[in-house]
């Protein structure tokens, strides 16, 4: 990274303070000049969390964590191109279509200049959630067993091949489009955990347990895709023990099926949000001084 970027970024993160989900985000910060990015699917984009979300046809919230983020950085310059439904290819090359007409390529925000990028994609490439729905029971007490199913597991293997070359190329595209920023690709998983709470996450616990490994290994393709493009991984799922979906409505960072949030079912609430904007911010601080 260059000087310059690299002396923004360690002072703009000095003056950061911790932010745990339920705390305020610092507004202390001192303009550094940070000019930052934020690209992505609907994980950062944060459906329905606000009335923003609601009027803009990428469903993109005020409460989502690049705002956040963007907020405690005090940044320079912030554009949040993120739109729910996004898959690689919106990213580099083919314009996504929203209630609102046409959203160009996510890439087309990105500027020599640019400083900081973050990136939340691939969940709408392999299609996580029609995935494990074969996992779901129609009864509380069932058991799909999906876990042991031929077909669901060879589905997983297949999509989570698949992904690595895509989201590796789209990073590769987003560095050659910003070559002195650093860019952190933010990871999946949360919503599930080693339990099942039917109708909200209806399975078995030993099926919660296969889907949750789901998501460990789509954080492992996720991350060799960072490393391959230069790029960083943001492993949000650290922390998160006992804030899945099954959590009680004030300790829940993630929806299940069933919101009880404002929050888009399967998706993060607030809370969640603050978290995943603290592990962003956490990281910008650890690798300051790359």
């Amino acid at each position: 990274m260059k000087a310059r970027t690299r002396a923004a970024v360690i002072a703009g993160l000095a003056a950061v303070l911790t932010v745990w989900p339920g705390s305020a985000m610092s507004d202390t910060v001192a303009d550094q000049g940070i000019r930052y990015v934020a690209l992505g699917d609907s994980r950062a984009a944060g459906p329905y969390l606000d009335a923003a979300a609601l009027l803009d046809g990428c469903a993109r919230a005020d409460a989502g964590y690049p705002n956040l983020v963007a907020r405690s950085l005090q940044v320079v310059s912030f554009t949040n191109v993120a739109c729910t439904g996004a898959r690689t290819e919106h990213l580099t090359s083919v314009p996504q279509e929203t209630t609102t007409g046409p959203m160009p390529p996510q890439i087309e925000a990105l500027a020599p200049d640019t400083d900081l990028v973050t990136v939340s994609i691939g969940g709408n490439d392999v299609g996580w959630s029609g995935l494990v729905s074969s996992c779901y029971t129609d009864l509380p007490g069932g058991d799909a067993h999906c876990r042991t199913d031929p077909g669901t597991t060879s589905r997983m293997t297949a999509a989570l091949d698949a992904l690595g070359p895509k989201v590796t190329g789209a990073l590769t595209a987003v560095r050659q489009r910003a070559p002195r920023a650093r860019v952190l690709l933010v990871g999946h998983g949360g919503v599930y955990g080693n339990r099942a709470c039917w109708p909200n996450i209806p399975t078995s616990d030993a099926d919660a347990v296969f889907v949750t490994d789901f998501f460990t290994r789509m954080n492992r393709v996720l991350a060799a895709s960072a490393a391959a493009a230069g790029a960083e991984f943001v492993d949000v799922t650290v922390g998160t023990e006992g804030h899945d979906a099954c959590a009680p409505s004030e300790q829940r960072w993630y929806e299940g099926r069933q919101s009880l949030s404002l929050a888009r079912p399967l998706h993060p609430t607030a809370a969640g949000m603050r978290h995943m904007a603290q592990r962003v911010l956490d990281a910008v601080q650890r690798n300051a001084d790359r």
